[in-house]
């Protein structure tokens, strides 16, 4: 058998660059933040051997025609020999086995391509703490480099200079460079100087306000208004084990829509800012808060702009759910008044919680509101006033019961939004001396009076000339007493009716499988809509009276439409056609009887 020869992979140093630009990295200012970590990492190096002050210079310098950046750390720096290993080795980590990885931000050893970005060429100058001898290191983006040494160097520690790309420029003005310093790191345990020809100022120096144990909550509301511009209603401390977590969460001030929605809060890494998505490390129901988050262990994706999805973060966001949980429970028993802003805000994602959790549940249940037939009403109030408490998972029905259901003493929950049916199924469970029932249009129906038509000869004459109006439109009329009286008319359809009616409308129309699509409606007379009729409403008493027949077929399709409305359910073009029609023809004859006292 031939010997195999084996080939190293030929790396194209421009390709890479563009990989970077356009696939791995959002955006071309994120070189200030591999900068900074590469300076943080280096600092932290030096601090397991050596005690000092960490320190960073920012340079903006001009130097001739050119325009100089210049970053300077007081690191660990490199020998020679790490600067072929590290700087020349694309995808090598710079990492030193020996000290603690955790301790250290990046880990993919590919970060200072990115400065290749906006730059022509990279120029290194480090000073080793190990070494006696310098290093200068240039770098460039056809892939070559050289290396020369720099004798007695008394500063330890390492230079990066860039003179920046025409189309880049716009990166390196003074006041981009101070934004994206204080983006990336303004939560950074190090010193960061910004110099220029015309000033030196500090950036960075002070613990951050959300990370400092001793911050009060007027200290901690003062800075989230700051950084998110927004009057929060409240904040709590956030901590996690698990991924080393520590951070504040903000109560919004108002309804937030979104559910899901976790792209507005600051996650950091190592006192690093991240990334802005906090998917997967908080809970999906989090979206009425805002968080400042530093974890410092959870692990980075290979482009540092999120956090990797793993099973150490489900942990952590297990932690931090009980985070939610406990200041929820401090609330109860130390400011009730902060707890029912909260709640009255934001009950929906309280409910969500507690779902999720009986003992919350349990503590919570009363003080959370339900939209009901009678009004926003507390569960407190629900279960004192009711010994039976109806609920509908359906907002159409809802709708169309609403009225009727509180003419006959019944209240309604309108349990249509999220986790609400869910809440209550649970709540079966957990306080089983609660009566809950489900309840529908046709259970309306059912509870209304009777009227017998068969034996009132009027009754039976309206019926059968509604019924061949209605026909049309897949829907059958009935005469029944109820309240109020002022409602003339309903239109009752449960589930399985407007199914069969959709089928209807579908079999009618030009539809390839319309001649098939009959033989899908069950035939149940329950499983019709069901136009009825107040016996006691005046307007119905008047329509019984009316012969003639095309102000009666007039009147009948505007109620139908009427009651469709008012009962939320969809209306169809025929439907919509048929009420314009019919409401034109009664103006014009209710116009054409006024004229003549007009002429007199």
């Amino acid at each position: 058998m031939e010997q195999e020869n084996k080939y190293l992979f030929q790396v194209n140093l421009k390709g890479m660059i563009e990989l970077l630009s356009e696939h791995i990295y959002s955006a071309p200012n994120v070189f200030i933040r591999e900068l900074l970590q590469n300076g943080i990492d280096a600092i932290t190096a030096r601090k397991g051997i050596d005690e000092i002050e960490g320190e960073i210079n920012i340079y903006l310098k001009k130097n001739k025609e050119e325009l100089l950046f210049i970053f300077e750390d007081n690191g660990i720096g490199l020998s020679e020999e790490e600067v072929h290993q590290f700087l020349s080795v694309i995808g090598q980590s710079s990492k030193r086995g020996e000290l603690d990885e955790k301790d250290y931000i990046g880990k993919f050893g590919i970060g200072m391509l990115s400065c290749l970005v906006v730059s022509d060429e990279i120029v290194v100058e480090t000073q080793s703490l190990l070494k006696k001898e310098g290093v200068c290191w240039r770098g460039k983006a056809d892939g070559t480099y050289t290396v020369e040494t720099i004798p007695n160097n008394p500063r330890v520690g390492t230079r990066v200079i860039l003179i920046p790309k025409k189309e880049w420029k716009v990166l390196f003005r003074e006041e981009e460079i101070k934004k994206n310093i204080l983006y990336f790191g303004d939560a950074l345990p190090v010193k960061i100087n910004f110099i220029t020809h015309q000033k030196s100022e500090v950036l960075i120096d002070k613990e951050p306000v959300w990370l400092n144990t001793q911050s009060t909550r007027e200290e901690l509301l003062e800075y989230g208004k700051k950084i998110f511009n927004i009057n929060f209603l409240d904040s709590f401390k956030l901590h996690s084990e698990t991924g080393e977590i520590k951070g504040v969460a903000y109560i919004m001030p108002h309804k937030v829509q979104f559910i899901g929605n976790t792209k507005q809060n600051k996650i950091y890494l190592k006192r690093m800012f991240l990334c802005e998505d906090g998917k997967g490390l908080l809970p999906e129901w989090s979206t009425f808060v805002r968080c400042i988050i530093n974890t410092e262990s959870l692990r980075p994706t290979a482009s540092r702009e999120a956090l990797m999805n793993d099973e150490q973060m489900v942990k952590a966001k297990k932690e931090l759910t009980y985070c939610f949980k406990d200041y929820l429970k401090y609330l109860t028993v130390s400011d009730t008044f902060t707890l029912n802003q909260i709640i009255k805000i934001h009950h929906l994602y309280i409910k969500a919680l507690a779902v999720e959790d009986t003992e919350l549940l349990k503590m919570f249940i009363d003080y959370i509101p339900f939209e009901t037939n009678k009004g926003m009403m507390n569960f407190l109030s629900l279960r004192t006033y009711n010994d039976v408490i109806h609920y509908t998972p359906s907002i159409d029905d809802f709708r169309q019961i609403r009225r009727i259901a509180g003419s006959q003493g019944k209240t309604v929950i309108n349990s249509a939004y999220s986790f609400e049916t869910e809440l209550i199924s649970k709540m079966r469970i957990v306080i089983p001396e609660i009566r809950f029932k489900k309840i529908t249009p046709q259970d309306i129906l059912n509870n209304f009076g009777e009227v017998n038509v068969e034996e009132n000869q009027t009754y039976a004459k309206f019926e059968e000339k509604v019924n061949k109006i209605l026909n049309d439109f897949y829907c059958k009329s009935q005469i029944k007493e109820f309240s109020p009286v002022d409602t003339p008319a309903i239109y009752v359809a449960n589930d399985e009716a407007m199914n069969n009616k959709n089928i209807q409308n579908l079999s009618k129309s030009s539809n390839p499988f319309a001649s098939t699509l009959h033989n899908f409606i069950k035939k149940e007379d329950e499983n019709i809509p069901t136009l009825c009729f107040n016996k006691d409403n005046e307007i119905v008493q008047k329509l019984f009276q009316i012969e003639d027949s095309f102000m009666f077929e007039s009147i009948v399709n505007i109620m139908y439409v009427q009651s469709l409305m008012l009962g939320g359910y969809p209306i169809n073009k025929k439907e919509m056609e048929v009420f314009n029609t019919s409401l034109y023809q009664l103006i014009i004859l209710g116009m054409n009887d006024f004229m003549p006292n007009l002429n007199n």
